[in-house]
């Protein structure tokens, strides 16, 4: 392979991996080939290879999983936090593919935590719900959900079905419910965690802890979530403001 005299190798590898990618060889989520692979393709050793996928990296281009190997990163998602958040609702909004898949459920009695942000007292069962939320088919969100549990009996299997809390909710008289307050974090992810979501331990999340209450004012859900901070950006937007 002939090379332009003047500029270094890694820099022209990596505008041929660039141009691979906008041209669409690899989309978004997709995995890269690997060090070898396009050291093969180049003719020329990793260390080469490895300079043009840290300067792609650090242009946010790609994005270097230990362990897993490098990835074109994703369009990051702005998700808007509001009193009525549904994520099919934002991500279709996006022009992009929902899904949401239920990974295991229990019925267990409520900590002091879950007790307090349902407003329940005593020795009180709620159900727990883990998720993963995904935009075409890349993981977004890992979701641990409490809801009463003698109000919302056998909605696991509904929500199964369902693929939606919001539809599965429906199937209990409730056609709408809001979004009391969120609170919103990050933190580096533990091992089930960065799992769920297909990326890097060394990576933080963002982490949103809600609680939902229905037309009366009754906690029905309280929520934790954990965003891939590479793929979703949160924002606040309030309404009520007039300029």
């Amino acid at each position: 392979m002939e090379w332009e005299k003047g500029e270094a190798i890694w820099k022209q590898i990596g505008r041929f991996l660039l141009q691979d990618i906008t041209g669409g060889t690899y989309k978004p989520g997709e995995k890269l080939p690997t060090e070898n692979e396009i050291a093969k393709r180049f003719q020329v050793n990793r260390h080469t290879v490895r300079s043009a996928i840290a300067a792609l990296t650090e242009d946010n281009v790609l994005r270097v999983e230990q362990g897993r190997g490098t990835f074109v990163q994703e369009t990051v998602l702005d998700y808007p936090l509001g009193n009525r958040t549904r994520f099919s609702q934002i991500v279709s909004g996006r022009h992009r593919l929902p899904d949401k898949h239920l990974v295991e459920s229990k019925i267990e009695f409520a900590n002091k935590q879950v007790l307090k942000r349902l407003m329940l007292s005593g020795k009180t069962k709620v159900i727990r719900l883990e998720s993963v939320s995904e935009a075409d088919g890349i993981a977004l969100a890992y979701s641990v959900s409490y809801l009463p549990a003698v109000r919302f009996k056998g909605i696991e299997k509904i929500f199964t079905k369902t693929k939606s809390l919001t539809e599965a909710l429906k199937q209990y008289g409730l056609e709408d419910y809001t979004r009391k307050n969120t609170r919103i974090t990050a933190h580096m992810p533990d091992r089930r965690t960065s799992e769920f979501l297909r990326q890097s331990k060394n990576k933080p999340v963002l982490i949103t802890e809600s609680v939902d209450i229905d037309t009366n004012g009754l906690a029905i859900q309280f929520g934790i979530t954990h965003f891939a901070s590479e793929r979703v950006q949160l924002f606040v937007e309030n309404k009520n403001i007039n300029f």
